[in-house]
């Protein structure tokens, strides 16, 4: 949310209503030009330092620093302390230089508060190791914060040299000393560089003179800390001497590099002159009982042999020049070199910056991702831009420059890489310069853009205008070889129609005019690819591949071998289209393979690939044959007067009858009677009944039995229902076959019948008991038409 009143820095600029972070004093707020005002057009945001003179006043009475603001006194105390808040700002305008705060807009006074704007800063060095939560993730932040060791080692390395580069135009070109050489004077933007500030303390040195006489006034310890200099970062002189010189600003680096490689300060005095002494002669016994080296461990060898000639506590033993520190090893680095290059880049000659950026793609690994997006990205974009609206355009140089852009930018998210990287390249004002004059780096790192750039713009800005511009603006056939060479990310892009509508004349086009065989063997790769990836239907080879492969009067051996590999792939795509085989392939192979630029071995190679591919299709029309001949056959051996039997209603099959018979069941066969003899039963009629009393014997001794129809259901020889019946006859069944209590029959299994339709005949074999039971006389049942008694065979004991 960014708010802004009416006149002055607000009426310019629009800042956001909560802080960004606090650099004591003054509270920084990120703002951006309104447009309608914006004195600075290329300035996209910036950073508003406000600080609220009520809130400062209120916090001085509060605590009892002042007893009004009306006493001389008081007055005098708030005027100290303003003063060095107007001498921070207007020493920012003084001095103008790449590392020290670049100051946009001047110090506005109001009666509540005092405001100035800078160049967007994220946070500073006292921020960032503090990592305090209103500190956005920023970029010196990320790289501060990193796990890994060597992008720690050169985000510092490159830090501290451009701190050193500030001081250096502090004291040889201005003669002053900074005196405020700590983490919460420098800052970091957004591209890592750091920047020098905290130029409230800065004094001019006397003229003829390096050493001056200055004393630290003795505040309370209640007052805030911006209106004094922060003793854990002075020199012992300043302190303890009550004079400084430039090279007490020395003594002050070599503390904060001591910060910067640890996290903490090497002096915890709280702003106490005593406190002072105390950690300073502790630090010097520590030097004499250790080393140099054990007291910076950490810090990196290259630097840590340099300390002593920074902090000895003989001033003039110390460097007489910053430059002589500039001169060690420690900056010697080859990636520190090229970032020092870099930042001076836009001075550059082409022919320099050519031969630079061919350089920088060895070393491009060696930089961690960060420093590359946040430092390297925005210069080269600014400088594409710079190249693309030349007279003349430098196409090496351009090339190199877009090629280092997009092998930043594989590193980017999709998001970041369309919000900073896209509209360079595809832009209004620069996407038919890149598109002409870079079309190398573009294609080489086709993949790259197709992974990075939403789909509609790469297809529509990139892929498209790169088609059409190599395949017929083109005349160089290294730009066409290698453009073909990615067709595969092309089918990835279209879709069936374009393939077919746009791509695939292309690469018959240029097939047709050019007369690099190199080309012309990479176009037969690319139908190749086409027929293997199912982009070329049947339909298309016929139509436009096989009349554009017999128009071709190059009879080249090296093209010919080429479409000898064509051939199999081209024969698979059509094999189902008999006649388009027959008539157009057979024919244009065997044609080519009588070329006479063909050598023996050469022809013997087409001669066996002709006889395989031949061998293939007759295998094929014979198994065709097969196929109609055995259906011809089938259709002959069918009659009209068979067709016609086949049943209407196809025949039931009963299912428990099938099931039934697979039970494997063992037949019941009844025992053999011993004897015959034959006895007269007497049945209720007085009808004498000649039975076999061996069948009642034999059904009495338990022989088996067959099961009888259930009730109610027809038995064999019993009359149908309704039947009119005389004279029904009953069957006497002995006593000891009836339960006693039941009274019901039980039949043995050999009885003949169970019931008649028809009196009893005198050739009826009546049944009778065996000898050796006695009959005794029993109740006959009589049994009505239709049913039958159920045969239950007896138990054994």
């Amino acid at each position: 949310m960014f708010w802004g009143s009416k006149s002055g820095i607000s009426s310019k600029y629009s800042y956001s209503n909560t802080p960004t972070f606090t650099a004591e004093p003054w509270s920084v707020y990120t703002g951006k030009p309104k447009s309608s005002s914006s004195s600075n057009g290329s300035v996209e945001k910036v950073s508003v330092f406000i600080f609220d003179k009520k809130q400062f006043e209120s916090y001085l009475l509060h605590y009892g620093i002042i007893k009004s603001k009306s006493s001389s006194h008081d007055k005098l105390f708030l005027n100290d302390a303003y003063t060095v808040l107007r001498n921070q700002v207007n020493n920012l305008a003084k001095f103008k230089h790449p590392n020290i705060l670049q100051l946009i807009e001047p110090l506005e006074e109001h009666s509540k508060n005092f405001i100035f704007v800078t160049e967007f800063v994220s946070g500073s060095l006292f921020n960032i190791f503090q990592e305090q939560e209103s500190v956005s993730s920023t970029f010196g932040e990320e790289l501060l914060r990193s796990t890994d060791a060597e992008s720690n080692n050169l985000t510092v390395q490159r830090g501290i040299l451009q701190v050193c580069q500030a001081l250096d135009f502090i004291h040889n070109k201005t003669s002053s000393v900074h005196l405020d050489i700590q983490p919460r004077s420098i800052f970091v933007n957004e591209n890592s560089d750091w920047k020098l500030s905290g130029l409230g303390h800065l004094i001019k040195l006397p003229e003829g003179t390096n050493v001056s006489d200055f004393t630290i006034p003795q505040f309370d310890p209640r007052v805030p800390t911006f209106l004094q200099i922060d003793l854990n970062f002075a020199a012992p002189e300043l302190v303890m001497e009550d004079t400084f010189s430039a090279r007490s600003d020395f003594f002050s680096l070599g503390l904060l590099i001591y910060y910067l490689y640890y996290g903490k300060s090497l002096f915890l005095c709280e702003n106490s002159k005593q406190s002072y002494r105390d950690q300073f002669t502790k630090f010097e016994r520590r030097i004499a009982s250790l080393s140099w080296d054990a007291v910076f461990q950490k810090v990196p060898q290259t630097l840590r042999f340099f300390i002593p000639r920074l902090m000895n506590r003989d001033i003039y033993s110390r460097y007489d020049n910053i430059v002589e520190f500039l001169d060690n090893d420690f900056f010697k680095d080859p990636l520190i070199k090229t970032l020092v290059f870099l930042d001076d880049l836009p001075t550059k000659t082409v022919d320099e910056k050519t031969l630079f950026l061919t350089g920088l793609v060895d070393l491009l690994p060696q930089y961690p991702t960060q420093l590359l997006q946040k430092k390297f990205l925005p210069i080269l974009l600014s400088n594409l831009d710079f190249l693309c609206s030349m007279k003349e355009i430098p196409d090496e140089c351009l090339q190199i420059n877009l090629e280092v852009i997009l092998l930043i930018g594989k590193s980017l998210s999709q998001l970041s890489f369309h919000e900073k990287i896209t509209n360079h390249i595809i832009g209004t004002s620069n996407g038919s310069v890149v598109l002409e004059h870079g079309t190398g780096p573009l294609i080489k790192h086709l993949g790259i853009l197709k992974t990075k750039m939403k789909a509609e713009p790469f297809d529509k800005s990139i892929l498209r205008p790169l088609y059409e511009y190599a395949c017929e603006s083109q005349d160089d056939p290294t730009i066409q070889e290698a453009l073909l060479t990615q067709l595969p990310i092309a089918l990835e892009t279209f879709d069936f129609a374009t393939v077919k509508n746009f791509l695939s004349p292309l690469i018959q086009k240029l097939f047709t005019k050019t007369t690099s065989l190199a080309v012309k063997n990479t176009c037969v790769s690319c139908f190749q690819t086409m027929i293997q990836s199912n982009s070329m239907d049947t339909y298309m080879i016929q139509e436009t591949l096989f009349p554009l492969i017999k128009s071709m009067k190059s009879r080249d051996s090296r093209i010919l071998m080429k479409f000898l590999e064509f051939f199999p792939y081209l024969y698979t795509a059509i094999q189902d289209k008999e006649e388009l085989v027959t008539d157009s392939f057979i024919p244009l192979m065997f044609t080519f393979s009588m070329a006479p630029t063909l050598t023996a071995p050469q022809f013997s190679s087409y001669s066996q690939a002709f006889n395989t591919i031949v061998s293939q299709i007759q295998k094929r029309h014979i198994q065709q044959l097969n196929n109609e001949h055995s259906k011809t056959q089938e259709l002959e051996s069918k009659d009209f007067t068979k067709m016609i039997d086949t049943p209407i209603v196809p025949v039931r099959t009963d299912t428990d009858n099938e099931i039934s018979k697979s039970i494997n069941v063992p037949a019941i066969k009844p025992k053999a009677a011993p004897s015959h003899h034959y006895t007269n039963v007497l049945t209720p009629n007085n009808s004498k009944t000649t039975t076999r009393p061996d069948t009642i014997g034999a059904s009495a001794r338990g022989a088996p039995t067959r099961d009888a129809p259930t009730r109610g259901a027809p038995t064999r020889g019993a009359p149908t229902r309704g039947a009119p019946t005389r004279g029904a006859p009953t069957i006497d069944a002995p006593s000891s076959i009836l339960s006693p209590t039941q009274k019901k029959p039980s039949l043995s299994t050999n009885a003949t019948s169970l019931t008649s339709s028809t009196p009893a005949t005198p050739s009826t074999r009546p049944q009778a008991f065996s000898p050796s039971q006695s009959p005794s006389p029993s109740p006959s049942i009589s049994l009505p038409p239709g049913f039958g008694l159920a045969l239950q065979p007896n138990r054994k004991a």
